[in-house]
């Protein structure tokens, strides 16, 4: 009886261990996210390095036909898989992740059967903790490859982001994450009337119109080191960026980076004599940063957290990959193929929403806004932003406006 239940980019990560252990060829991408023929990388193995256990699964040819052999931790073979028996279920899986709701997690009981087979109990890896610091925290898989361009072989780990299922999170929110402001000439019944705002956009517009809107800073500490570590003065180029997507300063012609990246130019919130060159290129830092290992909640001391790179899985199954260096290759495709947006607000939000109604109209709470409320503590935090409170010892109206990046 089934008993895996995983999501979309769970179960992506399966088909890519099977998809490349079937065909053994891993090719590169440019800017564009177009094939490069020219740059790929053969599979020699793939490692699972798991907290629970350690197997190795080694391609090689026997009879003309590539096999993959399984073997344990004491190096003791335990299966011979043919390749194309591993395409085979790749193929199949794959149609299993497409026809799948994206909202929900799923079984898929004839490939649990076959990954048990191999002696995995998940069809996604849990990196142990030496792995970790081998080949990066962001690891989803290690391979050992040999290079088409130097014909070098290296043991690494990547990061999968897939298409098949909702768009990936380059740079997750957190409650950590964003930025807090002041809203100056406020008052009690002021803060009240804002909260009980159902919409952000009627939110801001009021804001904009009413009062005025002071920026205070990062919502975390550590949030705001890891930043620094981009630029000294990053807060005050990613506010610029997040005001601009909500509309309090000039918008953005759309949510996709080049676009907010645009907005800011056209702003130049700390005076670079070459805005056009500056800000593009400490997008790109922010973002190949978010990719290597900056977080919201963490202290990150600037290491990149995975040793060999990135494989995009596309809404079709194919899979290409780029190199997790600092180039222009690969922050290029950072800068033009991601957007943001932001999470959901959170059960506080909720909460003082339909408090501050009740206040403003003088009655208690319905029961129907209890359930709402209840409803939405059950989901938790999330973002935990768009609401204001009151410093009771500064008197400040302050509230926060969070942010996440995600792939297209």
């Amino acid at each position: 009886m089934a008993q895996w239940l995983f999501n979309k980019g769970e179960w992506t990560e399966a088909f890519v261990f099977l998809r490349l252990l079937g065909e053994g060829r891993l090719y590169g991408a440019d800017a564009n996210f177009q094939k490069d023929e020219m740059t790929y990388i053969d599979i020699v193995n793939i490692i699972r390095d798991d907290v629970d256990r350690y197997l190795v699964f080694e391609r090689f040819m026997n009879d003309q036909v590539a096999s993959v052999s399984a073997k344990d931790q004491d190096n003791i073979q335990f299966k011979v898989i043919t390749a194309p028996e591993l395409s085979e279920k790749a193929d199949f899986l794959y149609k299993k992740i497409k026809e799948a709701s994206n909202s929900r997690s799923f079984e898929v009981p004839e490939i649990e059967d076959y990954l048990m087979s191999l002696r995995l109990t998940s069809p996604k890896a849990h990196i142990s903790e030496h792995a970790s610091e081998l080949y990066g925290d962001k690891t989803d898989i290690i391979i050992t490859s040999q290079d088409s361009l130097d014909n070098t072989k290296k043991t690494e780990g990547f990061s999968i982001k897939s298409h098949l299922g909702s768009s990936s999170t380059l740079f997750n929110s957190s409650t950590t994450s964003g930025f807090e402001y002041i809203i100056e000439e406020c008052d009690d019944e002021g803060m009240l009337r804002l909260n009980s705002l159902a919409s952000f956009k009627d939110f801001i517009s009021e804001i904009k119109e009413k009062y005025n809107l002071k920026f205070k800073g990062s919502r975390n500490d550590a949030f705001d080191q890891n930043i620094r570590i981009v630029d000294s003065q990053m807060d005050k180029i990613l506010n610029c960026a997040i005001l601009s997507t909500v509309g309090y300063i000039t918008k953005p012609s759309s949510t996709r980076t080049e676009d907010i990246c645009k907005a800011v130019v056209a702003r130049n919130p700390i005076g670079v004599r070459n805005p056009e060159v500056f800000y593009p290129s400490k997008f790109k830092d922010f973002l190949f940063d978010s990719f290597a290992g900056l977080t919201a909640s963490s202290p990150w001391n600037g290491r990149k957290l995975l040793t060999g790179g990135y494989i995009d899985v596309d809404k079709n199954g194919n899979m290409l990959y780029y190199r997790a260096m600092s180039d222009d290759i690969f922050s290029s495709y950072l800068y033009y193929h991601t957007y943001w947006d932001r999470p959901d607000r959170g059960y506080l939000y909720e909460k003082n929403k339909f408090e501050s109604l009740a206040l403003l109209e003088n009655r208690e709470l319905t029961d129907e806004e209890l359930s709402k409320i209840a409803r939405a503590k059950a989901k938790g935090k999330k973002g935990d932003w768009g609401y204001i409170q009151k410093d009771e010892q500064t008197g400040e109206y302050t509230f926060a406006i969070n942010f996440q990046v995600r792939f297209k």
